[in-house]
């Protein structure tokens, strides 16, 4: 490090990075660039604004397992606030940089060497416009372009340099006006296109939580990541006169009445009003302004500010309010809508997208939901922008229960957020007892609401698979291990007559009672036996077959019946057929032994005719009904489980 003179006040002017080509004196506020060994007076800087900033000159940090030191500052003031730039020495002398605003950080560098034909094209001071390199096509937010990369534009600014410290590679002039291009891409970086030079300067790198930085010698000492915030004051309605309170003066840019509407700019001394809100009604405001909020799994917080939006949809107008909430750590937003309820914390990148109209964000697959126009009609309390009346902004949302993730586009920035569904039981018991109490219990579907029935579907899929596999490969085996032993086969004809037989005495036909000749069963008393009848020639007809097997040494008896019937016709220029020319039926647990079968037999063939039938006995038959009637009973719960779920997701809104 070396130190050089003030060229005004002779005071001493560290220089510690070798890139810094120009210095503030903290001194008399000289601002001098270097020359050789010397510095020369170049202009004055003017009086950095008390932003509430934790980091000064000095501090130092570690991020991401580099060390680095602050030594120097650029502040800037656009629309939302300050923004500081911090200039930092790494460890081996490099330069990089801190961007500071609403209690976020980015970590980011210089990059060089890019061709000026290749940075988009800014047109306009008041309301700049940006165009492709090329000047073909318009970049709005959102629009997505390559520079080194593919980045997505999110926020088109433009600033006023207030002033700066220390030591700086680059040369700034105390009240110039920059436009400022903020990007991301979807591999999470963030950078910033600066057009207050020529070409323009892009810086890259990430966003960074301040735990991450692992700062110290921070601006007050002994101060703490969780001590802050600066007290809440009182604040006299410039429209009304009413005493409001401001939660967070190191937070809010605006204040707005909830007596009269007006909306007060906090950061001017004399709280000029800048908007007025014409509906003042705190009707459905269910969070009053101050209210603590201590969900699980996110920071402890209160309500600084409410805004009640709207939508229009078909002819049909849509309303629901979000609630600014303010916490030791920054900021996030509670969204009530249709008294379901929604906690966003706001995203630094931009998540990717995917096939079928989808994102993704930290490796988690959100599909589209929908998309509308939302407009501001009501706001009370502090807001970290100069809020209005009637602000209007294109909303989309993407859905995977419980979270989602929305973007809220405006002709000048895009805004991303993550959302996670808070069930009311947990809503009621993160809020005070007689905020609770005005709860009401949603009687609708929410947004990113979990779908129960989804997850028991699930469930009893995995689990009917599981047992259909199990039944399956038991019902596999057992057919492999039956013996499907043909023990009897015989051809018969059926002849119906008006007399119990056909023809007495002739060699072609049997009575249609009578018993077969004996055969033999074998194997284990456990084993089944099956009786199949075939008619292959029946046609619009039926046949019904009293059957019973019958042990000849004990005339023991196993009734059942079998019917084989075959109907088909044509129907308004339709072909139509029901029924089956074969029948079989299982008789369970037959012993051993010596059998005969008898079979009686009726149809309602015309006197004089009839049908063939075949008739085969096997023992040991493995069926694959009990497979199949296993298979219904268990999947039937499925289909119900899958409609519960799909009449759950047509009723999201």
């Amino acid at each position: 490090m070396s130190e050089l003179s003030c060229p005004n006040c002779g005071a001493p002017v560290p220089i510690e990075n070798k890139a810094s080509v120009y210095a503030v004196c903290s001194s008399c506020k000289t601002l001098s660039v270097k020359k050789d060994v010397n510095l020369e007076k170049i202009g004055t800087a003017g009086e950095l604004a008390d932003d509430h900033s934790i980091i000064q000159l000095g501090t130092q940090g570690n991020y991401k397992g580099t060390p680095f030191r602050v030594i120097g500052r650029i502040q800037l003031k656009f629309d939302l606030g300050f923004w500081n730039e911090w200039h930092l020495t790494e460890g081996d002398g490099s330069s990089a940089w801190l961007g500071e605003a609403q209690g976020s950080y980015y970590y980011t560098k210089l990059k060089t060497g890019i061709s000026e034909d290749r940075i988009p094209v800014l047109e306009g001071s008041n309301n700049p416009v940006v165009f492709t390199p090329n000047r073909r096509e318009q970049i709005t937010p959102g629009d997505s372009f390559y520079l080194e990369e593919n980045w997505t534009l999110k926020e088109i600014m433009t600033a006023t340099c207030v002033g700066g410290e220390g030591e700086l590679p680059i040369g700034f002039e105390t009240g110039y006006q920059a436009t400022l291009l903020d990007l991301a891409s979807e591999d999470g970086l963030f950078g910033t296109l600066d057009y207050s030079e020529s070409p323009a300067l892009l810086f890259s790198g990430h966003f960074s939580k301040l735990e991450e930085l692992n700062l110290t010698g921070l601006r007050e000492e002994g101060v703490s990541y969780n001590q802050t915030q600066i007290p809440a004051r009182s604040i006299e309605c410039k429209g009304c006169g009413a005493s409001l309170n401001q939660f967070s003066p190191d937070f809010s840019k605006s204040l707005a009445c909830e007596y009269c509407g007006s909306v007060m700019d906090t950061e001017s001394e004399e709280l000029k009003i800048i908007a007025k809100f014409d509906n003042v009604s705190r009707d459905g405001v269910l969070l009053p302004l101050g209210t603590p909020v201590k969900l699980p799994n996110f920071p402890e917080s209160k309500v600084i500010g409410v805004l009640r939006k709207s939508t229009e949809v078909d002819g049909e107008t849509y309303t629901w309010t979000d609630y600014l909430l303010r916490s030791r750590g920054g900021y996030a937003w509670l969204n009530e809508n249709g008294d379901n309820w929604t906690y966003f914390e706001p995203l630094s990148g931009t998540p990717k997208w995917a096939p079928s109209h989808k994102r993704v964000f930290e490796k988690r697959s959100y599909k589209w939901f929908s998309s509308s126009d939302s407009n501001t009609d009501f706001a009370l309390g502090e807001f970290y922008w100069k809020v209005s009346s009637g602000e209007k902004a294109e909303i989309e949302d993407y859905i995977s229960p419980p979270y989602m993730i929305s973007s809220e586009t405006t002709y000048r920035e895009q805004f991303w957020s993550k959302g996670t569904f808070i069930p009311f039981d947990m809503m009621k018991s993160s809020i005070p007892l007689d905020t609770a109490s005005k709860l009401r219990k949603p009687e609708i579907v929410g947004v990113c609401e979990p779908n129960p029935f989804k997850i028991r579907l699930k469930r009893n899929f995995w689990v009917a698979a599981a047992l259909t596999a199990i039944f399956f490969t038991f019902q596999v085996y057992g057919c492999v291990k039956a013996k499907n032993q043909l023990v009897y086969q015989g051809k018969f004809r059926y002849v119906q007559t008006s007399t119990s037989n056909a023809e007495i005495g002739s060699p072609d036909f049997r009575d249609n009672s009578f018993v077969t000749d004996v055969f033999e069963l074998k194997g284990n008393p456990t084993d089944n036996v099956e009786i199949q009848i075939e008619a292959p020639d029946l046609d619009n007809k039926y046949l019904f077959f009293s059957a019973a097997l019958i042990n000849e040494e004990t005339d023991t008896a196993y009734d059942t019946s079998i019917e084989t019937s075959y109907y088909h016709g044509v129907d308004d220029g339709e072909s139509w057929s029901e029924g089956s020319r074969s029948d079989s039926k299982s008789l369970a647990e037959i012993p051993p032994g010596r059998y005969y079968l008898r079979l009686e037999s009726q149809s309602d063939f015309r006197p004089g005719t009839g049908s063939e039938y075949n008739v085969k006995i096997t023992r040991d038959v493995m069926s694959p009904a009990p497979f199949f009637l296993f298979s219904l009973f268990l999947w039937l719960p499925l289909i119900y489980t899958a409609f519960r779920s799909f009449s759950f997701e047509s009723r999201r809104v």
